[in-house]
């Protein structure tokens, strides 16, 4: 049996798990459809999502239509869940893009709609709510056309739009070349340009078999349409999803290739693995290697999804996704057997604030921390801290909403009520010049049996921390240099100004040890100081997170939109005409636009759209520069630094 992977994405409120809990019924997978408002829907499992009615955790289920075995993955449409998002289309073959057809393209859609485009992941548009009071169909394909892309072809027509009685044709219906077919194959194909010119038509089947291999390939877009929640157009959409998307490449001969895209535990703590299969086979049994540790792990269980639900199997082939247990060092993004150029490295965003978090019950800090821990597991992004002198505990957030979430869970799941406080945005240093330093072991205020020298030096902007050793493991033991290696990385995450070092290359130009007094401890204390001490001689530059930005506002607040930006310090091109609008694209500081969204929505009432995505960082004039304080004890205060760690191997 083929199989195909595909991602149901769309902006909150669009009917996306509406969309998947029909698909799955129409299948057959389900005997009875789950309604999102009664919290019985397949994908949404956490009694969080089946309370507030939004997907926050990807979720995977299975069904087979035309003998082809689809896997769905379920993401959160909340913007502030999109590292979710991120994972979940790492795996895919393709995806379906839910609109509404009443609320149409929200800024969320866009943002979606341009990564699938950037990833070139083959996508169904399927505007839903036909049924609803306000839907408008063409309008909705009009804006999809206008804002998104024009490579899209409507392929059924709508009646008695805004009623329970809406109905359409069926794909199988297609006898006629619209115009959107015309005009989009054209663009595409000069074999059809030439014969359409030359007056000879094309049969209903070649059309098809046309859009098939383009739509396949992600050169244009199918739109597809109906009402989820009523059943209309959802077989027409399975049709589509073996038609117009492509199969998974299966090849289970070739050399083991997969990647982890989420984790997950089970009630009894046990780490369930989330694997899509590229080449290869995995077996119960099997020993699989941890990436970049000296570690083999031996798989215990194999779940794999099947008609909507996770049964257990032997194994797990290539082309499909299955849940793999006994991996106990697997990590969210780890590559398992050999990489692969079709394991797509994303990034759509990243967390800009940063916020202060703590148990009600003060005594409960503890128990919350290693709760935390566990969350990470499942979403990287989190990025868990502890301040060193007064135990304070961080993480990284997106927004209020992923505020709230992940107090709801701390609560429902671990009886811990929490609070959070000095929420701020994430900035972050990079060194200006190069800095060296070496420390040699049992001299001036260095105590221990470690002689540890590092260079550190400026790199491209987005490079992040390179780190390189000019030291031969003949000469210093790997053990050894591998506590340099993490200390030098745990360091980096506050520098001069309090903020994680980025952009920089950290090379170790030498290393002594003394046998057999020396230990990796040793290396790991010392390495800070050494770190800092050459951070301090090549100083650093602040950094700012950056938003792309689309505005589009009507034409008589141009001029107050302009305002708006310069005052923001926004960077922009020339406002551009389209239509009855002017669209203005450029970089934003994301400190200074924080509640622009809101202001916008007021001025222009409502017809005003702000659209974001994450950019990158950039260098902050010196006189906004902001500091952090420091959370740990620092190693460029050489004297508390050592008194800290001598007290801390006394206790």
């Amino acid at each position: 049996m083929k199989t195909i992977n595909i991602g149901i994405v769309a902006h909150v409120d669009a009917g996306k798990t509406t969309t998947t809990e029909n698909l799955l019924y129409y299948s057959g997978a389900i005997k009875t459809v789950g309604k999102v408002d009664l919290g019985n829907t397949q994908t949404d499992s956490m009694e969080l999502e089946r309370e507030r009615g939004i997907t926050i955790k990807s979720s995977a289920i299975s069904f087979v239509w035309n003998n082809v075995k689809v896997n769905i993955i379920d993401t959160p449409g909340h913007v502030d869940f999109v590292s979710e998002v991120e994972r979940s289309l790492s795996v895919l073959d393709g995806a379906i893009l839910v609109v509404s057809a009443v609320e149409g393209i929200q800024s969320q859609t866009r943002i979606l709609f341009n990564t699938l485009k950037a990833l070139k992941i083959p996508t169904i548009i399927f505007i839903n709510k036909l049924d609803r009071t306000g839907s408008d169909y063409n309008k909705v394909f009009k804006e999809i056309k206008k804002t998104m892309c024009n490579k899209v072809v409507r392929l059924q027509k709508v009646y008695n739009e805004g009623s329970k009685d809406v109905h359409l044709n069926n794909l199988s219906e297609i006898n006629t070349v619209n115009d959107d077919i015309i005009d989009v194959l054209s663009d595409l194909d000069d074999v059809f340009l030439e014969e359409y010119v030359n007056g000879i038509e094309h049969d209903k089947k070649e059309i098809q078999k046309k859009l098939s291999f383009y739509s396949k390939k992600g050169s244009l877009y199918t739109v597809l349409c109906g009402s989820a929640s009523i059943g209309i157009g959802v077989e027409n959409l399975l049709d589509g999803i073996c038609s117009y998307l492509p199969l998974a490449n299966e090849d289970c001969s070739s050399d083991l290739s997969g990647i982890v895209f989420k984790i997950e535990r089970t009630s009894t703590n046990e780490k369930k693995v989330y694997v899509r299969l590229f080449g290869g086979k995995i077996s119960v049994r099997d020993k699989i290697k941890v990436p970049n540790k000296d570690i083999v792990e031996k798989v215990k269980k194999i779940n794999v999804p099947e008609n909507g639900k996770f049964i257990e199997a032997s194994s797990i082939e290539a082309g499909d996704i299955g849940i793999l247990y006994g991996l106990t060092n697997f990590q969210i993004g780890d590559v398992i057997g050999a990489s692969n150029d079709r394991i797509k490295n994303i990034s759509i965003t990243k967390p800009t604030l940063k916020t202060t978090i703590s148990a009600v019950n003060k005594e409960e800090n503890g128990d919350l921390f290693k709760a935390l821990i566990s969350l990470t597991e499942e979403d990287p992004m989190l990025e868990l801290g502890m301040n060193d002198s007064d135990k304070e505990i961080y993480v990284n957030l997106f927004g209020e909403v992923q505020m709230e979430i992940l107090s709801s869970i701390l609560d429902e799941f671990y009886g811990i009520k929490v609070e959070f406080s000095n929420i701020q945005t994430i900035y972050k240093e990079t060194p200006k010049s190069v800095g060296t330093s070496v420390m040699y072991m049992q001299e001036g205020l260095n105590l221990f049996w470690a002689t540890v020298g590092l260079k550190i030096e400026p790199a491209k902007r987005g490079e992040g921390l390179k780190y390189i050793s000019n030291v031969s493991v003949g000469s210093l033991p790997k053990s050894f240099q591998n506590a340099i290696e993490e200390a030098v990385i745990k360091t980096s995450k506050q520098g001069l100004f309090g903020w994680e070092v980025t952009d920089m290359k950290v090379t170790l130009t030498c290393g002594e040890f003394s046998s057999p007094v020396s230990t990796p401890a040793d290396f790991r204390d010392v390495t800070p100081m050494v770190f800092m001490e050459a951070l301090y001689e090549a100083k650093t530059d602040l950094l700012e997170p950056l938003h792309e930005f689309e505005l589009r506002i009507p034409q008589k607040v141009l001029s107050k939109a302009i305002w708006d930006l310069e005052v923001m310090r926004a960077t922009f091109d020339n406002p551009i005409i389209v239509e009855d609008e002017f669209l203005i694209k450029g970089l934003i500081p994301v400190e200074n636009s924080k509640d622009y969204k809101l202001k916008i929505a007021s001025y222009t009432e409502g017809k005003g759209m702000f659209l974001t995505k994450f950019f990158g960082y950039k260098e902050v004039p010196f006189e906004l520069a902001k500091t952090r304080q420091k959370t740990t004890y620092d190693p460029l205060n050489k004297k508390e630094y050592l008194l800290h760690k001598l007290n801390a191997i006394r206790d």
